[in-house]
């Protein structure tokens, strides 16, 4: 394991590693500029409500941001920086990582048997399960503004609907499955994942009822999805 995590860590994969997420750096200003350009032909919003959108988008990926390094931090551990920096970077998923990590490997991620063969077995593994999301992203985007743009024009407030349902039905699934089928339903049977999910609810709906009552706090609620995640870690952690 010593020698494959000697040639996870060399130099020549770390430059490797920093020119992906240099392009992906790029690309948020790319993307930001051409955000600009389109709020000023438009006027769609004004450029103070612009500046407000870039901060609360900003401070909202802090909070998820926690969740990500705590699991990146045992997939480093496991194979390197930068092979975790290039694949946590562009995805996000360390989680999907990790179990990609695993299974490329045969298992043996973080074990003596950890042989150089295996990284590059796992290094395969996950950039092609993660190469779906970018392909559908790629050749379904276009389709799914034109679809947008039909279902706008027969019904307007389908689309307002579908985004202030959709997030709700995605994070109820995902919370679902983590409570009943990795707490509840477990073998080890754990209240940790219910009480994360309590304690991340409950942290949201304080922030709500301080703004409510005091406006000059407003700004909590920028904060609001990071204060959830950091205190279901916490008790999430503390009960398991």
């Amino acid at each position: 394991m010593k020698e494959t995590l000697v040639i996870a860590n060399n130099p020549i994969m770390w430059i490797l590693a920093l020119i992906i997420i240099a392009n992906v750096v790029v690309q948020c200003f790319i993307f930001y500029r051409l955000a600009n350009k389109h709020v000023k032909e438009t006027s769609i919003i004004s450029s103070k409500q612009v500046k407000e959108a870039f901060k609360i988008g900003f401070i909202g990926t802090i909070g998820p941001a926690f969740a990500v390094f705590a699991v990146a931090v045992a997939l480093i551990a496991q194979i390197g920086g930068p092979l975790t920096l290039a694949r946590v970077g562009i995805i996000g998923s360390a989680a999907f990582e990790m179990i990609a990590a695993g299974i490329g490997s045969g298992g043996t991620a973080g074990t003596p048997d950890f042989a150089p063969k295996m990284l590059s077995a796992a290094a395969w593994v996950m950039t092609l399960g993660g190469a779906g999301w970018l392909i559908v992203v790629f050749f379904a985007t276009k389709h799914i503004d034109k679809l947008q743009v039909t279902v706008k024009k027969a019904n307007p407030l389908t689309i307002a609907y579908m985004s202030l349902f959709a997030p709700f039905v995605i994070f109820f699934s995902l919370a679902y499955k983590e409570v009943i089928n990795k707490g509840l339903l477990a073998k080890t049977f754990t209240i940790a994942p219910l009480a994360a999910l309590i304690a991340g609810a409950l942290s949201v709906v304080i922030v709500n009822k301080i703004v409510s009552k005091d406006s000059s706090k407003k700004w909590l609620k920028d904060w609001a999805m990071g204060f959830a995640v950091v205190a279901a870690m916490v008790v999430g952690t503390i009960l398991r």
